[in-house]
């Protein structure tokens, strides 16, 4: 039965080795079982709240779709008793924390071997069953998708995601002007909930998380993507305060205060409405060569732009009313990773509306002479994301979000490219965007990619695009990052790796040597 607390099958108690009890041997014992015989959907007991330990230090700050207090209080119950509808998330959480654990001897291909058989047995299972575990567990293995680069899974993970949200009606849960359903099949569906109990919140945060990701993950496609609609009064997560707080229920007021509760309720806004007009403008074919529909393209790109920029103001008077009501004991609430990623996002989606305007280098066809407004909104993105970027501490790179590590390649891809169809020198600021690539890379495989791409293009800066190691199309401003992404990431993970190695053993005085910048240069 759905919530009953039953024996969690991934932790053994009974299982007896050279006379000594599971629950009697020391750490290193226990942990020496795990080299030696882990297997798929299995967690031995003495990593569980390791595990625990580090989702919610290093990713729950930027996936914040668990009750932190709820989830590690099940977790320690002297019984280990789990409930049976959170085993899939524990599951995965162990899969995206896998070699981030201090106290483990499994080597990287063994944890490696290890992983794959989680994450298997976790899809196997979400696949198979709609409920909210299977949302939250698919959200998990869809981030970690992303972070190493395979981006297609993660879409399709997230697609499965939207489905399962849908059978269980989690938009209308998220929609406070929704009618009441009246058909059998949709009374049998309809979520039963208070909007104030902790359940209820994570139904609420899941859906939005699904939205949220949906929309960022594919700025620059061009055909229909993304969530293009919002619920008619929709009901946004909670305030961070009583996300964090260990109360199961609270009253309304202190649930949410006022408009725009939490940074991630304004990533949220920011993905799912206003993203969405750059994803329909994106969409839409245009005949460069045709001064009528050039001009009325230059007209709608102006108005998306402005529309932009407005909601830019707006979200920075919404983060002061936050950092008043939230972030009053914070000594960097500007750090917050959501405020980090919807500013990154931000600048993204400006450059991404935008780049194709720009000045091509010589070897790109150049259809039509640049747009100056075009090249100039895009040059003030990049240098927006740089400063934000270098505000960043070494730790904070390390552990952000993975989405955030293509905001900063766009902006270093047109820092490139740019100053290339200039005959410029390499911006300053790109030593900020690959030095923060670079750092990334100590935990996402996507950002070790970018790098390779990046310091290749850099050493080769002066090298005709003909001649150029790195896929033509990266100079390509026509073509969006979305649209090449794989393609870059197919050959960083080939000749692009070999390339950058070479690099490293024979040129280590160039400019691919990158470095961290002053938090204030160039501010």
């Amino acid at each position: 039965m759905e919530g009953e607390a039953t024996s969690m099958p991934m932790v053994d108690d009974t299982i007896e080795e050279d006379g000594i009890p599971a629950q009697e041997r020391t750490p290193p014992d226990a942990a020496l079982e795990v080299s030696s015989s882990p297997s798929q959907g299995y967690v031995p007991k003495p990593l569980v709240s390791e595990v625990i330990d580090v989702w919610f230090r290093e990713y729950h700050p930027w996936f914040p779709i668990l009750h932190q207090p709820t989830f590690v209080r099940m977790v320690n119950e002297a019984e280990i008793a789990i409930p049976q509808e959170r085993e899939l998330v524990v599951l995965a959480i162990t899969a995206a924390t896998t070699g981030r654990w201090r106290d483990t001897p499994l080597d990287q291909v063994r944890a490696s071997q290890w992983r794959d058989e989680l994450t298997t047995s976790v899809l196997g299972r979400a696949v198979s069953k709609a409920s909210l575990d299977s949302i939250q567990a698919l959200l998990i293995l869809s981030t970690l998708s992303y972070g190493e680069g395979r981006l297609m899974e993660a879409w399709n993970l997230l697609a499965v995601c939207r489905r399962i949200g849908a059978h269980l009606s989690l938009d209308i849960m998220t929609d406070q002007a929704a009618p009441m359903a009246t058909t059998p099949t949709a009374l049998r569906r309809l979520p039963k909930h208070t909007n104030l109990v902790i359940a209820d919140e994570e139904k609420i945060r899941a859906f939005w998380m699904t939205r949220m990701l949906d929309n960022i993950s594919v700025i620059g496609a061009r055909y229909e993507a993304g969530s293009a609609t919002l619920p008619g009064d929709p009901l946004l997560p909670c305030s961070d305060s009583f996300w964090a707080s260990p109360n199961t229920i609270l009253n309304e007021n202190q649930v949410r205060p006022f408009g725009y509760c939490s940074a991630f309720s304004l990533c949220i806004i920011l993905a799912v409405s206003e993203l969405s007009y750059v994803h329909q403008f994106l969409r839409k074919p245009v005949d460069m060569a045709n001064f009528e529909e050039r001009d009325a393209w230059q007209s709608e790109a102006q108005q998306i732009d402005e529309r932009l920029t407005a909601w830019r103001d707006e979200f920075v008077a919404a983060f002061f009313r936050l950092a008043n009501a939230e972030y009053a004991q914070h000594d960097r609430p500007e750090m917050d990773s959501y405020v980090v990623l919807t500013n990154c996002v931000l600048n993204t989606a400006v450059i991404t509306l935008l780049h194709q305007r720009s000045p091509c280098p010589q070897g790109v066809e150049q259809v039509v002479e640049p747009w100056a407004f075009a090249s100039n909104r895009c040059v003030y993105a990049s240098e927006n994301t740089a400063f934000k970027i270098r505000q960043m501490h070494e730790d904070e790179l390390i552990n952000c979000h993975p989405h955030l590590v293509f905001s900063i390649f766009v902006a270093a891809r047109f820092y490139i490219v740019h100053s290339k169809a200039l005959d410029a020198n390499v911006p300053t600021n790109l030593h900020s965007l690959a030095f923060a690539l670079h750092t990334c890379g100590k935990r996402w495989p996507l950002a070790q990619l970018f790098e390779h791409i990046i310091r290749v293009a850099v050493a080769e800066y002066r090298t005709p695009i003909a001649l150029s190691t790195v896929p033509k199309e990266f100079y390509d401003l026509r073509l969006t990052t979305f649209e090449i992404a794989e393609s870059l990431i197919e050959w960083a993970r080939g000749p692009g790796t070999h390339a950058a190695a070479h690099l490293e053993s024979t040129q280590p005085h160039v400019a691919t040597t990158f470095r961290p910048m002053a938090v204030d240069a160039l501010a």
